[in-house]
């Protein structure tokens, strides 16, 4: 992930400073960063009086390699460059993108041209890759962020734009959003816009301006339950089971499916420093001495036990066993167990 994350970064620079290539193939799972990369040079590569004559958005559904080709022949008319974004090139069949590698082995030099192949790669075997590399193109691959790096990325991301997010913060935001990195990263950056440049991004910022609770969520929740706080658990349960949309149950059993997860991985590495232990847990070195001491709370069979009450929890909540209890009263049951 560090891989797409830095190269990301680097085109974004480049592109802001300026320095242009001829060609760039945006391809892979990961559409948020294509976008964002697509966007950037197309706000960019021209000024707004040299737009109407010298810029083509071309959609892969609308026109075949042929027409992408001719329009990147083209001169540009009263401007240094000419700009050609193609998008939802997904679109196209396997072999089309093939029959653009002759003008990718000696582009025009004043086209500049965009390739958008989103929610999946280009076959790493194609030759077109190398050849497009060869006459100094760009071939970004944009990975799916994992969940467990999704808070670092929103905390690179407020740095970014000068701004501070603490490891709590962005692990209280990456909980509450889950995978879609669009959404988290927009609402990073709407925090940023309430927040002086140099600031702290607080949790009180993220419950008035994102809606997420500082007090109630699945990240104090875990706190609660690993400090077997029994009185803070239940009133958090109380919370969710208020409204059980914002909150449902399946996802609540997921993370803390994982969290516990985490603990017999904290006993599994007993012994180990903090960096080793980090890295076996996937999480911010920040967190470490929490993990830690919320693993002695719950030995090994213990937490076996308590990944059976898990399961079953799911099964009841999905009407497999059940005896009607809403969700409230079975996460209120679960916590319990956990606790008993």
């Amino acid at each position: 992930m560090a891989s797409t994350i830095d190269d990301y970064k680097k085109i974004m620079l480049d592109v802001r400073a300026g320095k242009f290539k001829p060609v760039y193939l945006l391809h892979g799972e990961e559409g948020f960063f294509i976008d964002r990369i697509a966007d950037e040079i197309e706000q960019l590569a021209l000024q707004d009086h040299e737009r109407d004559f010298n810029q083509s958005i071309l959609y892969g559904r609308d026109v075949d390699p042929d027409t992408v080709k001719d329009t990147c022949l083209r001169y540009p008319m009263m401007a240094e460059r000419q700009l050609v974004v193609v998008r939802e090139l997904q679109n196209w069949r396997v072999d089309q993108l093939d029959k653009l590698e002759a003008y990718m082995a000696k582009p025009t030099p004043t086209t500049l041209l965009v390739l958008c192949y989103k929610h999946k790669k280009v076959d790493g075997r194609k030759t077109i890759l190398k050849t497009i590399q060869k006459s100094g193109g760009i071939v970004f691959a944009s990975d799916k962020v994992k969940d467990d790096k999704l808070p670092d990325v929103l905390m690179g991301f407020a740095k970014g734009m000068k701004r501070k997010l603490g490891a709590a913060e962005a692990q209280l935001l990456a909980n509450h959003l889950g995978s879609d990195l669009a959404k988290a990263v927009k609402e990073v950056e709407k925090l940023c816009l309430v927040t002086e440049e140099g600031g702290q991004i607080t949790a009180d910022a993220i419950q008035r301006f994102v809606g997420i609770s500082k007090d109630y969520n699945i990240f104090e929740l875990q706190n609660a339950i690993g400090n077997r706080n029994a009185e803070r658990a239940q009133r958090i349960a109380n919370h969710f089971a208020a409204d059980p949309k914002e909150y449902p149950l399946v996802l609540t059993i997921g993370l803390l499916n994982t969290y516990f997860a985490k603990l017999a991985v904290v006993h599994a590495l007993q012994g180990k420093g903090p960096q080793e232990l980090a890295a076996g847990l996937k999480v911010n070195p920040f967190f470490i001495k929490d993990y830690v001491a919320q693993a002695r709370n719950y030995p090994l069979p213990k937490i076996a036990e308590i990944q059976r009450y898990l399961r079953q929890c799911d099964l009841r909540s999905k009407g497999l066993g059940g005896d009607g209890s809403d969700h409230g009263e079975l996460l209120r049951e679960l916590l319990a167990r956990i606790m008993g």
